[in-house]
C-alpha cells in the first residue's frame, strides 16, 4: 500500500486517505453532486454528534459562517449541520447547556490532514467571534508525535478541537 493511501482496517469501511480529504474539502467547499453523496455515503462511515444548545440561531451562524458547516434538516427545536464529513445535531435544549466550569474535559473535534488544519486555523483565526481558546498550539514539534491543536467554543460553550498529526500512522499507531 503506498503510504498516500492509509486503509483504516475497519470492517465495512473502505476510507483511504484520499477520500477522507476529498470528503473533507467536500463540506469545506460546498454541497457536492447527487452521485457524490451516493458514493460518499456507500462508502465510508458517518459519525453522528447530537449536543445541546442554547440558542439555535447563534448555534448556526457560528457552524455555518466561522466552521464552514452545511446545514442539513432542520426545524424549531434542532438543526442538522454537516462538518467535515459529519453530521451534528444541534437540539435547542438550554437547561442541558453546562457553564464552561462545569464541563471538565468535554470537548469533540476532528483531526484533519496537516495542510487542511494550517489553512482550517488560519481562516478561522480571522472570524471574530470563533470564540477561540487560544492560539493553535504545536506540540511534540519535530518528533513522530508532533501535532498541531486548536481550540474553540461555539456560542453555547460546546468546546471544539482542531487536531492535526504530521505523523498520523506514528502516532494513532495506524499500519503504514
Amino acid at each position: 500500500m503506498k503510504r498516500s493511501e492509509l486503509n483504516l482496517n475497519i470492517p465495512g469501511d473502505r476510507v483511504r486517505r484520499s477520500t477522507a480529504k476529498a470528503l473533507a474539502l467536500e463540506s469545506l467547499h460546498g454541497r457536492p453532486g447527487r452521485t457524490s453523496e451516493r458514493t460518499t455515503m456507500t462508502s465510508r462511515y458517518i459519525f453522528h454528534l447530537s449536543i445541546p444548545v442554547s440558542d439555535l440561531a447563534s448555534a448556526k451562524r457560528f457552524y455555518v459562517d466561522v466552521l464552514n458547516a452545511r446545514t442539513g434538516r432542520e426545524n424549531a427545536e434542532w438543526l442538522d449541520v454537516l462538518l467535515w464529513g459529519h453530521q451534528i445535531t444541534l437540539q435547542h435544549r438550554p437547561m442541558e447547556v453546562l457553564p464552561r466550569d462545569q464541563q471538565g474535559k468535554r470537548h469533540f473535534g476532528v483531526v484533519l490532514p496537516w495542510p487542511d488544519w494550517e489553512r482550517e486555523v488560519a481562516r478561522i483565526g480571522k472570524a471574530a467571534s470563533a470564540g477561540s481558546h487560544g492560539p493553535a498550539k504545536i506540540e511534540g514539534a519535530g518528533t513522530d508525535q508532533e501535532h498541531g491543536k486548536l481550540y474553540l467554543s461555539d456560542p453555547s460553550g460546546n468546546v471544539i478541537e482542531l487536531k492535526a498529526y504530521r505523523n498520523v500512522e506514528q502516532t494513532l499507531g495506524l499500519p503504514e
